[in-house]
């Protein structure tokens, strides 16, 4: 287990497989409050941490699986969340709608995957916050910054202090933003990259990528992770220089470059990703919805 001091009482936790999905990294903070920040490390971390560390506030980040499947383990911590992704933390089939219609077979697909995979549960939620709300937790002040996007509940964390910021799932991994869910906003998504910009933090941690040093450096990382929705859009406005209907757009596997297993998920999450851009380029005068499908009508200026 991957156990780094970012600064006094603030410590950077590495989850499995260095974080990558389907595990996710941590914040904790060990303060006279004692707060871990979302709970997919992986079983074998998590019960190490309790071992060690008396564990009194789960911060949830979203209500995404991956951040919150071990919540279960914490039988003695309060469990907190945005108010807008509560429901979807306390009731697997409130995510499940999220990824789509309950009697859809994909979301059926999903519902075993979360079981076999996660075994992913209902979860309490004893604390809904809001954008702003500062967890008082001793020495550290940690400040909540709604971040809606990827979930529409989904937060950043920020310490201004020591300029420590826990992005969460705006996680600057190589893939880029990840919308695939119905509650998911690109325009959100744009807001909230600039939003945390602004915040000129020294030291970032993502769930996925870990850790990231230098307020410079964040700042290209954040540009570069913001400019792969504006590079996703290009790519559609240039496929649709010739007509083609959705699903032509979606076979083209524009976001996820090809499908890896189970191919009808991946696909089901490019689809609604591709929906989410053609209603900005539609929107933006860059795409024109035609009998058959959708076609282009000028040159991309995303």
């Amino acid at each position: 287990m991957r156990w780094i001091e970012l600064s006094d009482k603030v410590f950077f936790i590495e989850g499995e497989n260095h974080g990558r999905y389907p595990f996710s990294n941590s914040l904790f903070i060990d303060d006279e409050v004692k707060a871990l920040i979302d709970t997919g490390l992986g079983k074998e971390v998590i019960k190490r941490i309790l071992k060690q560390k008396r564990v009194d506030l789960i911060i949830n980040s979203h209500c995404h699986e991956d951040h919150t499947c071990c919540n279960y383990l914490f039988e003695n911590a309060k469990i907190c969340c945005h108010r807008f992704d509560a429901s979807a933390v306390r009731s697997v089939n409130e995510l499940l709608k999220r990824y789509g219609p309950l009697e859809h077979e994909v979301v059926e697909a999903i519902r075993v995957f979360l079981k076999e995979m996660f075994g992913l549960r209902n979860s309490r939620v004893d604390f809904e916050f809001e954008d702003g709300y500062v967890f008082d937790l001793g020495d550290v002040k940690l400040k909540v910054i709604h971040t809606p996007g990827h979930s529409i509940g989904h937060c950043c964390f920020f310490i201004p202090d020591v300029k420590i910021i826990f992005l969460s799932d705006i996680d600057l991994t190589s893939f880029g933003p990840w919308y695939g869910c119905l509650d998911s906003d690109v325009d959100q998504f744009i807001d909230s990259i600039n939003k945390v910009k602004k915040l000129s933090a020294e030291i970032a941690v993502t769930s996925h990528k870990g850790i990231i040093m230098g307020r410079d450096v964040i700042e290209t990382r954040l540009n570069e992770y913001l400019d792969k929705i504006f590079e996703r859009e290009r790519k559609v406005v240039d496929f649709l220089k010739d007509e083609h209907t959705i699903d032509e757009i979606v076979n083209k596997a524009i976001i996820y470059g090809r499908f890896r297993e189970p191919k009808l998920v991946f696909k089901h999450f490019e689809k609604i990703m591709i929906e989410k851009h053609l209603h900005r380029l539609i929107r933006n005068g860059l795409v024109l919805e035609t009998k058959r499908g959708f076609k282009s009508i000028m040159k991309a200026k995303v």
